[in-house]
């Protein structure tokens, strides 16, 4: 490409938020900063002002229905809440399983200890947890990420991005500081994570509403 061209190609900061609208529209899955500013050829800085700004825009729109949604350095455009009862329409009934109280149990674990082994888990939750943490890596909100350095390498797991979508929070340091055990029930840890994300009519999608959209199936 010549210089020219490089030249006629170039974003102005004027056309930044339409081009970042229909690159976060047609991408559909998470997006970060750096994957944007080498699309854009503009400054991280640029860009996070603009996508601030353009946060606040969609969640004040009166006639929206879509949001952008900060996840860690990443961002996505999805749906609003208040979309759920229309979408509901269009996709066909959920078939996976809710979740059970062991398998919210599970995830706390690793919410809150991150990066943690199998044995780790188990050793919080004081029962094996091989198959509920493979569901939990089925369903996407937890992954590997990478081995401890002790004998026989155990893998190490951590929480996705689709985690932080899912209950409505940007960052796991959103997520009150307190020791696991101090949470009782699932209750306890629902009622901290709203708290840490804010008004539940902001958030993509509260636990409250995932867990009702779930209700009337076998459990794991």
């Amino acid at each position: 490409m010549t210089e020219g061209e490089k030249h006629e190609n170039k974003i102005t900061v004027q056309e930044l938020p339409a081009a970042l609208e229909a690159i976060l529209f047609v991408h559909g899955d998470p997006i970060s900063v750096d994957q944007l500013s080498e699309i854009t050829q503009m400054p991280k800085e640029v860009l996070e002002e603009t996508l601030d700004r353009m946060i606040k825009e969609y969640e004040t729109d009166p006639w929206g229905g879509l949001l952008i949604r900060k996840a860690d350095n990443s961002y996505v455009m999805c749906t609003k809440p208040s979309m759920k009862p229309v979408l509901e329409k269009l996709f066909a009934p959920r078939t996976r399983p809710p979740m059970s109280q062991a398998t919210y149990e599970t995830l706390a674990v690793i919410a809150y200890n991150q990066p943690v082994t199998r044995a780790q888990i188990e050793a919080v939750r004081g029962v094996s947890s091989d198959s509920i943490v493979t569901r939990l890596i089925e369903r996407g909100l937890v992954e590997e990420c990478g081995t401890l350095e002790a004998p026989g390498r155990p893998a190490l797991f951590r929480t996705t991005k689709q985690f932080l979508l899912e209950f409505g929070i940007s960052s796991v340091s959103e997520m009150p500081a307190m020791e696991l055990m101090m949470y009782k029930t699932i209750r306890d840890l629902q009622d901290s994570l709203e708290t840490a994300a804010g008004s539940k009519d902001d958030r993509q999608i509260s636990i409250e509403t995932w867990m009702e959209g779930q209700k009337g199936e076998d459990e794991l």
